[in-house]
């Protein structure tokens, strides 16, 4: 095999085994792959150190913007919030969760108990109806009895604020975020050209780190790209964007954009590298299969633009970005509820569908429960329903 097959970061040669390496991460959406630039020796080697340290970073985004991976895989949950007094989760589909026993059986000096379910929907709660029964010495049928008989109410809360930290970059982080630039910038200039003099700096920076190279050719850059609009309009507000450029001397310049919200520029080579080279790769972390590695066609950055150090207004404009991102999420999180609140208000009073017929008493008990529902959930207030008898013997009948 000819010298430009072998690995860009040791001898190894990839073959048709190899495992195949992402150039952006799976985890931030990245569907592009290659078994041609990187070994499996160094692919498991960096997968396990700083693409997980980069990867690490950005669950709480995952979660809250719903971003799948580029395999498609859910987003990571988020465990063990602290949301006013209480302790959630955040499941995978950013439903929150209790974090709590399934129910609690206290018993009184009458005789009687008081039982508390923890679910979120009734399939939910006839699953634990059969341990409560096992825990009390009765049967499922002795217990529904009693709790046909007995007061019985849902309450239904938003969950508290949860303050969340995110931490961006980092020199581990920042390792990875280099490996894709010359990952990307192999796959047209070809391996031998990256095994050059002139990308030893930043081939041992993703190798070992070091503090010089990070302080000397790493910057965060906040500015906002040119033709950002026809970014934005293709690829979404979050798009991530992998931009490599040379100019006639060999000065290569990497451009990686996370989510939108922060940027860094990377100096690859400071000169003799491949000449006036242009490589670009973006993506849509809300719709993965959204992506193109041809955009250099279509959205020209300029070299002298990417060689520029711009840190004016730098954390004023990450700052922008990161309230964007939480308005998106707030709105996004608010029409999943409310959705989420009339269905099930409808579906009690047998309406699943737009067809389904809905007389004028039907419809003001929907109106009413509705308000008061939607009313609470803005307020953040507890909302309580009474059952009747006949409330629960449906519930545990269906």
């Amino acid at each position: 095999m000819e010298a430009n097959h072998h690995c860009i970061f040791c001898d190894n040669v990839p073959e048709g085994t190899t495992k195949p390496e992402h150039i952006l991460l799976n985890a931030l959406g990245g569907r592009k792959t290659t078994r041609k630039v990187i070994c499996s020796d160094c692919n498991n080697r960096f997968g396990g150190t700083i693409d997980d340290a980069l990867s690490a970073q950005v669950p709480i985004i995952r979660n809250l913007l719903q971003f799948e991976s580029g395999t498609g895989k859910s987003p990571p949950m988020l465990r063990s919030l602290q949301s006013g007094k209480e302790k959630i989760n955040i499941k995978s589909d950013g439903r929150p969760e209790l974090v709590a026993p399934p129910f609690s059986v206290t018993k009184r000096p009458d005789g009687s108990a008081e039982i508390n379910i923890m679910a979120q929907s009734e399939d939910e709660f006839r699953r634990i109806v059969p341990h409560i029964a096992a825990q009390l010495g009765i049967t499922q049928e002795q217990l529904a009895v009693q709790m046909a008989n007995a007061e019985a109410g849902i309450v239904e809360m938003r969950p508290d604020t949860v303050q969340h930290q995110i931490s961006l970059g980092g020199p581990d982080a920042l390792r990875s975020v280099v490996k894709s630039c010359l990952v990307l910038l192999a796959t047209v200039a070809g391996n031998e050209a990256l095994k050059a003099d002139a990308f030893l700096a930043s081939r041992n920076f993703v190798m070992n780190g070091g503090e010089e190279f990070n302080k000397t050719r790493i910057c965060i850059d906040s500015r906002e790209v040119p033709n950002a609009d026809t970014l934005k309009r293709d690829y979404g507000s979050f798009y991530n964007l992998i931009y490599v450029r040379s100019d006639a001397s060999g000065r290569v310049i990497g451009h990686f954009t996370l989510y939108n919200i922060i940027s860094w520029q990377i100096v690859l080579a400071e000169s003799c590298g491949p000449i006036e080279q242009t490589i670009a790769l973006v993506s849509n972390p809300l719709d993965p299969v959204v992506w193109s590695d041809r955009i250099a066609d279509d959205v020209d950055i300029p070299f002298d633009w990417l060689d520029t150090k711009d840190k004016a207004y730098e954390l004023e404009r990450a700052r922008d970005r990161l309230i964007a991102m939480a308005k998106h999420h707030h709105n996004q999180s608010l029409e999943t509820e409310i959705g989420r609140i009339v269905n099930d208000i409808c579906a009690k009073r047998g309406v699943h569908n737009e067809n389904d017929p809905i007389d004028s008493a039907k419809l003001k008990a929907i109106y009413a429960e509705a308000t008061a529902r939607l009313g609470a959930h803005a307020a953040g207030l507890p909302y309580e329903q009474k059952l009747s008898p006949e409330d629960l013997k449906k519930l545990l009948s269906s």
